[in-house]
């Protein structure tokens, strides 16, 4: 049996060392890890420690890649000045960062974690600094799976008709059945460009192309189903507006949302995602992608090679959508 290093005080002013009855074995590797972590040292793998005893730990957190299967923590109630200070130092956050998550007026991510334990352990946390937050899974918010998409709505007294955009499907719901309405937009960029390659492993940038764009959206969840509605301004039939039908998409998508608000009457307008997108950033980044066109012969001793660099915030808008549905 191993025994505890021997305190040198010539060495040390104090004896850091774990005692061996305290150490937790990991369960695949077998191997010792001391009692103030999380996860094993050597292998990564979340350590057996009870929630009663984790939670005086500070996890050590990451910032989770966009196809990782996270745990959202979403704030739901706070005091007027909870220990911003604190906090930060809690989730390894900027300062400035956490009070814009803290001082918006609304509920909002403050933390996005990779087990369900760090989510429970940062809740506990959290609530002994007046903060409130209710833990929202990845997979429940299923950002992979967008709402169905809608051609058109008809609506009638007490009910209404949804029109599916791909199978023409028609889907009745009683209008009591509507809880939820969330506008949001979706904002895609897009920059192409071509290198010149010469001998000697020199580049030159010979051409480049930036675009943009903006789509309004609106989803729609009733009562029992997380998943949801979506509505794009384009391929949608807005005949149900009748006389009020604009000329532009945007403004009809408007005047939709403000007709379902009134012909539901248990349905909630939640119309923020444009005031609080950049305070997303901070937890939900916005995806982004460069793809590689290859290379090409430009003459003697010559390459060209193009890559397109992306980005869009669709993720992003359908977690804050569907993590209303989940706050109801």
């Amino acid at each position: 049996m191993s025994e505890r290093p021997a305190f040198d005080p010539q060495i040390q002013t104090e004896n850091i060392a774990f005692d061996p009855a305290v150490m937790i074995a990991c369960e695949r590797c077998g191997r010792k890890n001391p009692p103030n972590r999380l996860k094993c040292i050597y292998c990564g793998t979340e350590l057996a420690i009870p929630i009663a005893d984790a939670i005086s730990i500070k996890p050590a957190l990451r910032k989770l890649e966009l196809w990782e299967h996270g745990f959202n923590l979403i704030i739901r109630e706070k005091m007027p000045q909870p220990g911003i200070a604190d906090i930060a130092d809690l989730l390894s956050m900027d300062a400035d960062d956490v009070r814009a998550i803290t001082e918006a007026d609304t509920p909002l991510p403050i933390a996005r974690v990779e087990s369900e334990k760090e989510a429970f352990i940062i809740q506990q946390r959290l609530s002994q600094f007046g903060i409130g937050c209710t833990i929202v899974s990845d997979i429940d918010l299923a950002a992979d799976k967008p709402p169905v998409r809608l051609g058109r709505i008809d609506l009638f007294d007490g009910r209404i008709v949804l029109t599916d955009f791909n199978s023409g499907k028609p889907i009745e719901v009683d209008a009591s059945e509507f809880a939820l309405l969330v506008p949001g937009m979706i904002t895609a960029s897009k920059v192409e460009s071509l290198q010149k390659k010469r001998l000697g492993g020199k580049t030159k940038l010979i051409d480049e192309t930036a675009s943009a764009s903006d789509e309004m959206l609106l989803d729609v969840y009733t009562r029992h189903d997380p998943g949801g509605y979506r509505i794009h301004r384009a391929g949608f039939d807005f005949s149900c507006l009748g006389k009020d039908k604009a000329l532009l998409a945007d403004e009809n998508l408007r005047l939709l949302a403000a007709r379902l608000k009134d012909n539901c009457p248990n349905a909630a307008l939640v119309n923020n995602y444009s005031a609080v997108r950049r305070v997303l950033d901070l937890v939900w980044n916005v995806e982004s992608r460069k793809d590689s066109a290859g290379l090409r012969r430009a003459g003697f001793g010559k390459v060209e090679f193009g890559s397109t660099a992306s980005t869009s915030n669709l993720n992003q808008v359908t977690k804050y959508s569907r993590f209303q549905w989940h706050l109801l």
